[in-house]
């Protein structure tokens, strides 16, 4: 029978046959799909699976070029001799939270869910595990472990890198990408005084910007000062190139950030969202676009602003800065909002930099004003913006009120980790390595021969002429 049905039959009516006879004979009282059904059914799921796989193709891409942006930002950045330092430690941790992620992060962000807290414990090699939703994680792990090298890189031991980059790819990140990315996750959606309520993180506010920027910032922190002033660099003390090495790294970035604005929510993976995704684009270029304009605008018409090689590099980073700020309501901001984000962000950016540029703290890669103010504030404002026509004021100002709350509790998880992490390193004698440790030992030395100061005198109120020492002069030099 099945012989002559293949000679008279094509294979789209053998199919037809095949489903409504044969596996209704088989199964009379489960089978009840038609033809048309199977056929839109397996071409929907055989095109998600096609999309899903360029899409995770695409991101690691964008996310290598990321990487490769933020290794050029601290070639031209960082004051640090060997430039073989910066290269090794940046393919050290790239690779070492890719494989951290892999074996133990996956178990608690994806796959699952326990009580809205974590995942149910499946390993990468478990079928059941999406492979593209690894690949999701991934990207945000990789992209925050990048900032938070910009406060650390050449100035750490080995042993301390390793474990402050399991720490953030092993537990810290995928805990929040549970808590927020998931549908379980009980961040994401819960209940506040009997109101469903909701965290808006589209593009990655707090689970990317936010963790890699504040736990740059106490690694900073940690390490202390080499130099009483990142504006006591003096020019000879910059590269030759430098200039334009930074700024094709912060364009990589700009690039590898694109990375974020893919779907990254799993409960929105398998929807068609052709019109948003441009939105998002489009936002993406217009917020980076206003934020730096206007910067490059206060370094020409405020007074006593010299146009030098960081007022440069601060218009430059500002494009960035702006992406951060729209980040978390990326996908619901229309393009006017995105112009008018990316010019309160850029004023934000612009008073926070020239803060931390007067201070004493160096932050070279200015990780701080970027990454973690533009985040705090981008998630701050989207809920005021996440508001549909028939909401009643008290559920916005209860979406408002958990937003907030759920920030504070994140920056409470990644800094008190980050804090315990680095001092138990500092304690431990595994924090600084050799070179550092004798710049930070000569920076005590012409730090005492001065009178002591309050911590927040020493970072936000230096004398506007200390004694300073350069990373990398001998110890004679500096006695």
């Amino acid at each position: 029978m099945i012989p002559n049905i293949f000679r008279q039959c094509n294979h789209i009516d053998f199919d037809r046959y095949f489903l409504t006879e044969v596996m209704s004979a088989i199964y009379p009282d489960d089978f009840n799909y038609s033809y048309y059904d199977y056929s839109f059914r397996f071409r929907n799921d055989d095109l998600i699976s096609i999309t899903s796989s360029w899409r995770s193709f695409a991101r690691i891409i964008l996310v290598i070029l990321l990487r490769i942006g933020f290794v050029l930002i601290h070639i031209g950045s960082v004051p640090v001799n060997n430039v073989n330092l910066i290269l090794l430690q940046n393919i050290i941790d790239f690779c070492w939270v890719t494989i951290v992620y892999a074996l133990v992060g996956i178990v608690i962000a994806y796959t699952g869910d326990i009580k809205g807290l974590l995942g149910e414990g499946h390993w990468i090699g478990d079928e059941i595990v999406d492979k593209d939703e690894i690949i999701i994680g991934w990207s945000a792990v990789s992209i925050a472990a990048a900032i938070l090298t910009c406060g650390i890189v050449g100035r750490t031991h080995t042993i301390g890198y390793l474990i402050i980059g399991f720490l953030l790819a092993g537990l810290v990140q995928p805990f929040l990408i549970h808590w927020i990315w998931t549908p379980q996750g009980w961040i994401r959606t819960n209940v506040l005084l009997q109101q469903e309520v909701y965290f808006h993180d589209y593009g990655g506010s707090a689970v990317v910007h936010l963790v890699g920027g504040l736990s740059g910032f106490i690694g900073c922190l940690t390490l202390g000062r080499r130099i009483l002033r990142l504006d006591a660099i003096d020019d000879a003390s910059i590269a030759v190139g430098s200039a334009g090495t930074v700024f094709a790294g912060q364009l990589f970035v700009f690039i590898g950030l694109q990375s974020l604005g893919m779907l990254n929510i799993q409960a929105l993976r398998f929807e068609v969202k052709t019109k948003t995704q441009k939105n998002i684009f489009v936002n993406n270029l217009l917020a980076a676009s206003s934020c730096s304009l206007l910067v490059v605008a206060f370094h020409f018409f405020i007074p006593r602003e010299e146009f030098n090689h960081w007022t440069v590099m601060r218009c430059v980073q500002a494009t960035v800065a702006g992406l951060v700020v729209i980040s978390a309501g990326l996908d619901i901001y229309s393009p006017m909002m995105a112009i008018g984000l990316g010019t309160t962000g850029s004023i934000i950016f612009y008073l926070v930099s020239r803060q931390v540029f007067n201070s004493a703290l160096e932050d070279y890669c200015n990780i701080v004003a970027i990454h973690l103010v533009c985040a705090i504030l981008g998630s701050f404002l989207v809920p005021l913006f996440c508001i549909n026509e028939h909401d009643e004021v008290r559920t916005i100002l209860l979406n408002f009120m958990w937003q907030l709350i759920c920030l504070v509790t994140i920056i409470a998880f990644v800094a008190i980790t980050m804090i315990l992490a680095f001092g138990t390193l500092h304690h431990s004698g595994l924090l600084r390595n050799r070179s550092e440790y004798l710049n930070h030992l000569r920076a005590n030395v012409a730090e005492g021969r001065t009178r002591r100061k309050s911590l927040l005198e020493r970072l936000f109120r230096a004398d506007r002429d200390p004694v300073y020492l350069q990373p990398g002069t001998s110890f004679g030099e500096s006695l």
